[in-house]
C-alpha cells in the first residue's frame, strides 16, 4: 500500500540523497535531540502559533491526521515519546495506538498522521529544545520542520515541509501521568489540564507578554516594569520575578509584570491555580490575578478583574481576594474578602486558586475555600465574569495599596512561582 515508506525507503534514490545531504546536520543535532526529548513519557503538545493542543483527530479520517485545534486534552491529544536510537524519537498516539508518520504518500508537504503500526524512518523525528522553552520537530526523511500550518485551514494541520522554524513551527509540551491522568493532582471536580506553565525550560516561553514602563498603571506605582532577565527569569524550574532598587527612566525601582493576554485565556467552568512564595517588606505589592480579555475594547473596570493572590508586603499574614467590575453607571465597584494566617505567607510556598462557574467565583488557599462571590444571572451587573480572562503575575513597588518602601524594606525582592495551571472538564 505504501510503496515508498517505512523499510522500503532505502530503495528510493531521492530519499537516499536527502539522507546523505542531511547527515552532517543530523550529527550535530543528535545529542541535543536525545538529551532533550522526554523519552518514555506520555505528553501533550501545544502549538505556539495556534495556542491550542495537537490532536490525532480520527473524526477527520481513518489516518487520524494531526491538527492543532483543541482547547483541552483527552486521549486523542496524548502521545508517547519513544527513543528510536541515533538521536531520533517517534510518537505513538494514545488515541489510535499507532505511530505518527510524516507521510509523503499523502502529499509533498508530508502531512502528519497517526496510523502506523510500527516506526521506521518516516516515523522518526529530531526534537530540539529552544532557548524560549519551546521545541521544534524535524522529520528524519523530509529534513524539514514540522509546522502547525494555519494557511491550510482553521484546524492547523501538522505538516513536515518547512526549511526554517518560526512561530508555527514552535511547540510546548507537558508530561501526562499513567492511565491518561495528568501528572499534577487534579482539583476535585476537574479532570483535564487545559494549560500549564511548569517553568521547566531554560527561559520564559512565548505564552507570556511583558507590560513595560513606569506609568504607575493607575495605582501610582513607583517601579519601571521591564522584560530584562534581571527582573524576570527561570531559575531551578521556577519563575523568578525580582524587584530591584535600580534607577531607570526616572524610576528608582525596576520589576516585571507578565501576562498571557492574546496567548492563553479561560472562561467559566475552570480552576486556575499557582504555587507561589510571596515577597515581603514595606511597599512591596505581589499579585497573581486575572483580567477580562476584552479590556482592549471595553476598558477597565468594564472588562472585570479578579485578584487571586494579592498582598501588602508589610503585612504578609493576609491575602486579599477581590473582584472588580463596573456597575450600571460605569463606575468601579468591588467585592472581596481576606484570609489571615498565623504565619507569614512569605515564609514558604502556598497554592492560590480560583474556581469559576457561571454562578460563582470561589477563592482557595492550599485547597481550603475562604471566600465566594455570586455572579448568577449577572447580578449587580457582574456579567463580565462570564467571559474569557487572561492571567497576570507581577511584583509592584509602591502604590496606593501599599504605600512607598522605606529604610526597612530590603532589596532585591523576589516572588517565586513553581507553576501556573488551569483545569477544566
Amino acid at each position: 500500500m505504501n510503496t515508498l515508506r517505512g523499510t522500503n525507503c532505502h530503495r528510493c534514490l531521492s530519499c537516499v540523497a536527502s539522507m546523505f545531504l542531511l547527515a552532517i546536520a543530523m550529527l550535530t543535532l543528535t545529542t541535543t535531540a536525545r538529551a532533550s526529548a522526554p523519552v518514555g513519557q506520555t505528553i501533550w503538545i501545544h502549538g505556539s502559533g495556534t495556542g491550542l493542543f495537537v490532536s490525532a483527530d480520527q473524526n477527520l479520517g481513518s489516518t487520524a491526521p494531526l491538527v492543532s485545534d483543541r482547547s483541552a486534552v483527552n486521549t486523542w491529544e496524548e502521545f508517547q515519546v519513544v527513543d528510536e536510537g541515533g538521536g531520533f524519537v517517534s510518537f505513538k498516539s494514545v488515541g489510535t495506538g499507532l505511530f505518527v508518520s510524516a507521510d509523503l504518500n499523502l502529499g509533498s508537504n508530508a502531512p502528519l498522521v497517526a496510523d502506523r503500526p510500527t516506526a521506521s524512518t518516516w516515523e522518526e523525528f529530531i526534537w530540539t529544545d529552544l532557548p524560549t522553552g519551546e521545541f521544534t520537530l524535524m522529520g528524519r526523511v523530509t529534513g524539514l520542520f514540522v509546522s502547525a500550518d494555519l494557511s491550510l485551514g482553521s484546524t492547523a494541520p501538522l505538516v513536515s515541509n518547512r526549511p526554517t522554524a518560526s512561530t508555527w513551527e514552535h511547540f510546548t509540551w507537558s508530561a501526562i501521568g499513567g492511565n491518561g491522568a495528568p501528572n499534577p493532582s487534579a482539583p476535585s471536580g476537574f479532570t483535564k489540564l487545559l494549560w500549564s506553565d511548569e517553568f521547566n525550560g531554560p527561559s520564559i516561553t512565548s505564552n507570556w507578554n511583558f507590560d513595560l514602563g513606569n506609568s504607575g498603571f493607575g495605582n501610582n506605582e513607583l517601579e519601571d516594569y521591564t522584560n530584562s532577565s534581571q527582573n524576570a527569569r527561570i531559575e531551578n524550574s521556577h519563575l523568578v520575578i525580582e524587584a530591584l532598587k535600580q534607577n531607570l527612566n526616572g524610576s528608582q525601582y525596576t520589576s516585571a509584570r507578565m501576562n498571557t493576554g492574546g496567548q492563553q485565556a479561560f472562561g467559566t467552568g475552570t480552576w486556575m491555580e499557582a504555587r507561589i512564595q510571596a515577597p515581603q517588606g514595606q511597599g512591596i505589592w505581589p499579585a497573581f490575578w486575572s483580567l477580562g480579555s476584552n479590556i482592549g475594547t471595553v476598558g477597565w473596570p468594564e472588562c472585570g478583574e479578579i485578584d487571586i493572590m494579592e498582598m501588602q508586603g508589610q503585612n504578609p499574614f493576609t491575602n486579599f481576594a477581590t473582584m472588580h467590575w463596573a456597575n450600571t453607571s460605569g463606575q468601579h465597584v468591588s467585592f472581596g474578602g481576606t484570609l489571615n494566617s498565623s504565619t507569614s505567607y512569605a515564609s514558604g510556598y502556598h497554592t492560590y486558586a480560583l474556581q469559576r462557574t457561571s454562578t460563582a467565583i470561589t477563592w482557595f488557599i492550599d485547597g481550603v475555600q475562604y471566600f465566594q462571590g455570586n455572579i448568577a444571572n449577572g447580578i449587580n451587573n457582574t456579567q463580565a465574569f462570564q467571559d474569557q480572562f487572561f492571567i497576570l503575575l507581577n511584583v509592584a513597588v509602591g502604590g496606593n495599596f501599599v504605600g512607598s518602601p522605606n529604610s526597612s524594606t530590603p532589596f532585591p525582592q523576589e516572588m517565586l512561582v513553581d507553576y501556573v495551571r488551569v483545569w477544566g472538564n
